[in-house]
């Protein structure tokens, strides 16, 4: 059975495909922290997005980012 959860949130991830990290971003407040990514759509103007890491969906506090490498204990993508 799977977490619609996190289902969820693969889900949203995979919008970021294709864009890169360019910059770290804090709320002036110190009270969320986040992430911001750009592409370039091919003769496009550049995409930007700021990502935010919140603790639920409301936004109520930042929430946990944890970064690993890839190994055998990794789950396959979705």
């Amino acid at each position: 059975m799977f977490n619609e959860d996190v289902i969820f949130a693969a889900n949203e991830l995979k919008k970021l495909i294709g864009y890169t990290i360019v910059d770290t971003v804090v709320t002036e407040d110190d009270s969320s922290y986040g992430f911001i990514v750009e592409r370039d759509p091919h003769g496009k103007p550049i995409e930007r997005r700021v990502i935010w890491v919140d603790c639920d969906p409301e936004g109520n506090g930042p929430g946990w980012l944890s970064i690993g490498e890839i190994n055998a204990q990794t789950a396959t993508s979705g």
